[in-house]
């Protein structure tokens, strides 16, 4: 995901200079201002974690319950 951002706010820079190089005004200077920021800020994203499993702890006579999905609750009865 860092590097499709990268990429997309480098194309964005691209464009807004060939914008304002074709019609400068304000509104493509912000342009440029912001694909720019957009750009040196995706430098600063963080690598995506390695999925890691679910954990759960329970205690006493509790029930736990951990589900990837919906999880119906009504027919948990405690023994």
């Amino acid at each position: 995901m860092r590097i499709a951002a990268i990429l997309i706010s480098l194309i964005a820079v691209l464009l807004s200079l060939a914008w304002v190089i074709d019609k400068p005004a304000f509104d493509s200077g912000v342009a440029l201002a912001a694909a720019l920021a957009a750009l040196f800020s995706s430098f600063f994203l963080k690598r995506d974690p390695k999925a890691t499993g679910q954990t759960q702890e329970v205690s006493g006579a509790s029930v736990g319950i951990q589900a990837g999905r919906d999880a119906n609750v009504r027919d948990i009865k405690n023994q």
